[in-house]
């Protein structure tokens, strides 16, 4: 089957940041040094191919640029500086909006205006709804007198159903697209792949393997920054379903439950040592894969730093017994932002949170491990994947 060349995908490519992989002439440098491409040996230079003769299709329907934790060897080794490792970090931008069907995740990722305008926009709707429903009446009078309350309610309500509908639309298109061509396995294979998958998602092993880097102390490297983001998250989940069922759901009457109280403060703590040594890593450029930070990358760690610093605030002034409309503000802006990185998920780069573990099943369930035999099995293209690769 012919492959028709279309030169404007890698231009929208690299409108996410791929720089300048139209430079890559296939010296195999990249792949020769990749921890994920032994055997047959086409990663990631299959990735930067389809992206050059503009297979859109293929591109997007695969697993692969979720698998790449962006070590760096292959931006290390390239003697073009095509910067292969940031094509991957771009191909999972473009990938990411790709998925979003409503076409703002795309416009999030172009500009930084019109991330600030998305991030201030929606947060200005949520804090409304907010105020709208639980606010003092005084305040509810004031706000209601510059917007009506039918007019906030509707339009928080509209966002959030536009937003979860986006959210599936993009997750059960990227499950499709990941699992085409595998048959139908075994139940023993599904749980051996399931447990894979959140084996590593929990110790995140191959991501450690992966970007080790001689001289580099564990505590700085891109491992740990996502293990105590990623395990301060869940301690927060957790602490949040512990309150809730023990102070709203069950008759105790109680306002504290200390074990929340003190798995929600470690988690706490584990993601802002994790978002901040991201920062210092950033501002360093200390390695490849924080050489070139895009407004996306900052808008993240800066929305959850401040989520972190409010929520903090907000335990301390429990804790004392503090109050009056400083705290107030602060519970707002918290409980704002908090609903909104939900909401923004499958917009941002947040959407690493749901399609690396899909992908990860995927890679587990498909191949038995090993990434190379990730082929297209679509009848009637075994020439053109062929000619993909060489």
């Amino acid at each position: 089957m012919a492959v028709t060349v279309d030169p404007k995908l890698l231009r929208e490519i690299k409108r996410y940041g791929a720089f300048d992989v139209s430079a890559c002439f296939h010296c195999g440098n990249c792949t020769a040094v990749c921890p994920l491409s032994d055997g047959a040996g086409n990663f990631p230079r299959r990735m930067i191919r389809l992206g050059q003769i503009g297979d859109r299709s293929r591109l997007v329907g695969g697993p692969e640029p979720w698998l790449c934790y962006y070590c760096g060897e292959c931006s290390d080794t390239c003697p073009r500086e095509a910067e292969p490792g940031e094509y991957m970090a771009a191909l999972r931008r473009y990938v990411t909006a790709a998925y979003e069907p409503t076409g703002v995740a795309r416009w999030m990722y172009r500009t930084a205006f019109s991330l600030l305008l998305v991030t201030i926009g929606l947060g200005a709707v949520i804090a409304g709804l907010l105020v709208s429903l639980r606010a003092p009446e005084d305040a509810r009078r004031w706000l209601f007198a510059l917007v009506p309350y039918e007019t906030i309610h509707n339009v928080g309500v509209t966002v959030g159903v536009v937003a979860a509908i986006s959210a599936l639309a993009g997750v059960a298109q990227a499950l499709r697209r990941f699992l085409a061509g595998s048959g139908r396995p075994s139940r023993r294979e599904v749980l051996k792949a399931i447990r894979l998958t959140v084996g590593e998602l929990l110790t995140m092993k191959r991501h450690r393997d992966e970007t080790a880097r001689p001289g580099v102390a564990w505590y700085q490297t891109a491992a740990w920054v996502h293990i105590a983001i990623m395990w301060g998250f869940l301690g927060l989940l957790a602490a949040t379903i512990l309150d809730y069922l023990f102070i709203v759901v069950l008759p105790l009457n109680i306002t504290t439950f200390w074990p929340a109280r003190v798995i929600g403060t470690l988690g706490g703590v584990a993601m802002m040592l994790g978002v901040t040594a991201a920062i210092v890593r950033r501002l360093r450029r200390s390695e490849k894969s924080v050489a070139h930070s895009r407004p996306a990358d900052w808008w993240l760690l800066a929305f959850l730093f401040l989520l972190g610093v409010t929520g903090f605030w907000l335990e301390v002034a429990v804790t004392i017994g503090a109050s009056g409309p400083l705290h107030d503000v602060m519970l707002l802006v918290h409980a704002a932002m908090a609903m909104e990185l939900v909401l923004l998920t499958t917009f941002t780069k947040m959407s690493h949170v749901i399609y690396r573990p899909l992908a990860l099943f995927a890679y587990h369930l498909r191949e038995k491990g090993d990434i190379l035999l990730f082929r297209d099995r679509t009848p009637g293209r075994a020439g053109a994947q062929e000619a993909a690769e060489k």
